[in-house]
């Protein structure tokens, strides 16, 4: 994705990052939002500057600098931690609302950390030794790889254990981090409750979002002119999609397997310390406990991205080209009733996730990708188009070849998510307000907003992501589509129109026919 330091590129997934949705000035009183938490509206959009020409520079126009509320992700993110703060608030019996608070996390760990510093640590083992293995492994870090340390503590006494973490510089290092996991998943799982009708919504359109990419791919005359076309349909069939519902069960079973585990540490050492330091040696035992369990293998989820999902900051990405994951931030997208935010908001971003197992850059062909040696031959115009716009609206350093597959997820993907749009909305009522507004308008908008940024016009020496500068990404798409000049009645002479390189169609009747010869 674009804005955040918390999307860290890696070599087996691809990552959108940031989306959305917005609308016209009249539409700036957001309306009320329809999932359960009805008093939560959708993010307020971006207020646009209508002293600039969405023809002249389509991002400036969306996204005005020094507008203190134009970031747009973090509007979102905000928005669903005020849903768990609230909910906390209204619901104090819940367990894991304060029992893993900041505070209560620091309080326990100085009570070990004085526990292990002090005489009484000495007679643990004598009160049980299998909870010293236990307490002992939970606080120490074992890498993987470093069986010589886990083979040397497992061969080590009681005693030898207990001296282990005494010696620790911060013995409760790995309690605090175990702590945070489950607080993380824990917030990550009320959010997700809150959004049932948000997450089937989206369950629901991302088949639509893979049939409408399917049509266009059948269409691709290079796609059927090289002999790949059933290749690339059954690499899309087997993208899958998940949210954080996928993990709710287990982590629902981990809060059990919290309890059991203190329930039983405390029988086994009552009566053996004061109160505070046998609940908090069976904190460290417990925390331990439901952190392994959480971090067990889950069918629908790659064990490498789980951690990332706990986390559950800003969240969609395309892993091992496979498997669609999509956040609790970016499930609130679908708050809407309105088509234009669904498909130019939420529905672009899945879209892009989908399209990025079926868009190539150097580094599938030197992976020896067997889908790349088929694509099409066509696909420099989007360097092309990234060029273009970085010499139209110099903000950064551009690196066409390190952004090339995110740029062209984003050209194909608004091209589809597009067409959809157009026949989405002409079965459908139109919506009050929505008569005085261009459909078209409005999907440009929606697809715009979600890139606001406070440093999105801000100029940069150096390009050091895999994404485009937010700027450019706005200004490309839409100088790619001659539906954004229909909508705002462009004149050829001016620059959003002048930006255009050639048309880069990759999928579609209009892709290019010729065939890729090795």
């Amino acid at each position: 994705m674009v804005l955040l330091a918390s999307c860290r590129p890696r070599p087996d997934r691809k990552h959108f990052g940031t989306k959305a949705k917005a609308v016209e000035q009249e539409l700036r009183q957001m309306r009320s939002s329809p999932i359960p938490y009805t008093r939560y509206a959708y993010p307020k959009p971006t207020i646009a500057d209508f002293s600039v020409d969405p023809c002249d520079d389509f991002y400036a126009h969306v996204c005005p600098m020094g507008t203190t509320k134009q970031d747009f992700l973090s509007s979102i993110w905000e928005t669903k931690r005020q849903i768990v703060r609230d909910y906390k608030f209204e619901h104090p019996e819940n367990l894991y609302v304060n029992d893993f608070s900041t505070d209560k996390t620091r309080k326990v760990s100085e009570i070990v950390t004085q526990f292990l510093h002090s005489d009484e640590s000495l007679t643990l083992c004598n009160a049980n030794q299998k909870i010293v293995s236990i307490f002992t492994r939970h606080l120490l870090e074992f890498n993987i790889g470093e069986t010589d340390s886990l083979e040397n503590w497992k061969r080590s006494s009681c005693e030898q254990k207990m001296e282990i973490v005494r010696k620790l510089i911060y013995p409760t290092q790995k309690f605090i981090y175990s702590r945070m996991i489950i607080s993380q998943a824990m917030d990550g799982s009320i959010a997700n409750s809150l959004m049932k009708k948000l997450d089937k919504k989206l369950r629901q359109l991302f088949p639509k979002l893979k049939i409408g990419v399917l049509k266009e791919l059948r269409k691709t005359p290079w796609a059927v002119n090289n002999g790949a076309l059933e290749m690339y349909e059954d690499a899309l069939q087997k993208i899958n999609f998940t949210t954080f519902s996928d993990i709710r069960k287990p982590l629902k079973h981990a809060q059990s397997v919290f309890l059991r585990a203190k329930t039983k540490c405390i029988d086994l050492i009552r009566a053996k310390y004061s109160q505070e330091i046998e609940d908090g040696i069976c904190e460290v035992v417990a925390a331990g406990e439901a952190v392994r369990y959480i971090n067990k293998p889950i069918e629908s989820v790659y064990q490498s991205d789980l951690r990332d999902i706990l986390t559950d900051q800003t969240a969609a990405f395309n892993s091992k080209d496979n498997h669609i994951y999509i956040g609790n931030d970016f499930t609130l997208l679908a708050n809407t009733d309105y088509l234009s935010d669904l498909y130019g908001g939420i529905g672009f971003s899945m879209t892009h996730e989908i399209l990025h197992t079926l868009v190539f850059d150097y580094r599938d062909f030197e992976s020896h990708n067997s889908l790349a040696e088929f694509w099409t031959k066509d696909a420099k115009c989007v360097e092309e188009q990234t060029r273009k716009t970085c010499e139209t609206f110099p903000t950064v350093t551009c690196d066409t070849k390190k952004t090339f597959e995110e740029d062209a997820a984003d050209l194909a993907a608004y091209r589809i998510v597009w067409n959809l749009y157009k026949k989405a909305y002409t079965r459908k009522t139109v919506v009050e307000k929505y008569e005085d507004l261009d459909k078209k308008q409005l999907f440009s908008y929606g697809a715009a907003v979600v890139f606001c940024s406070p440093n999105g016009m801000e100029k940069y020496s150096y390009h050091d992501t895999t994404h485009s500068n937010v700027y450019q990404r706005v200004n490309s798409l839409m100088s790619q589509m001659d539906g954004f000049s229909e909508a705002f009645n462009c004149k050829p002479r001016d620059r959003m129109v002048r930006n255009k390189a050639r048309t880069c169609e990759l999928y579609g009747s209009k892709a290019e026919r010729k065939k890729r010869f090795h």
